[in-house]
């Protein structure tokens, strides 16, 4: 066997020597450096589950902050929509006792002109009722001035009493 190895062109002793160097180096190696090796990959596997995790993680929460989010914008909406409508029945309501009041003074003003023209009426009839007895008593006192001042007061009454009538 010995043969057949010089005629490949291994020397035997060599070869040992080598192969002791090697188990030699093998275990050194598998001792100070595989272990620590192996400590690191399995330190980044972790890393990388965690990174993998942890970006799952963030994944579902900024699901949750969008339909938050989305529930939020809708309530801001709905609340919005309700502060206008309250707004518009405020400014309806307001318009409705702006309107009231107006016409309750409106309504006053009319009234108050009303009593004013009648006073005005009254007053003018008055005048008038006088001044056609002036005109009656001077009438009548022009053509009966054999009448007594008590009988033209009398036709003066009487005439006046028709005048109301008519």
């Amino acid at each position: 066997m010995s043969d057949m190895l010089t005629k490949l062109g291994i020397d035997w002793k060599l070869f040992i020597a080598q192969l002791f160097n090697f188990l030699i180096l093998f275990f050194i190696l598998k001792t100070f450096a595989w272990k620590p090796i192996l400590e690191a990959l399995e330190g980044r596997r972790k890393k990388i589950a965690q990174g993998i995790e942890n970006s799952e993680l963030a994944q579902e929460k900024l699901e949750t902050i969008d339909i938050q989010k989305e529930r939020v914008i809708t309530e801001a909406r709905i609340k919005a929509s309700q502060i206008i409508e309250e707004s518009k029945a405020k400014a309806e309501k307001i318009r409705a006792e702006k309107n009231k009041i107006t016409q309750q003074e409106i309504d006053k003003q009319i009234a108050e002109a009303k009593v004013k023209i009648k006073t005005a009426q009254e007053a003018s009839y008055q005048a008038l009722q006088n001044d056609l007895a002036n005109l009656i008593t001077d009438a009548t006192g022009k053509v009966i001035q054999n009448i007594d001042i008590r009988q033209q007061d009398k036709l003066v009454q009487e005439a006046i009493k028709d005048l109301q009538k008519s």
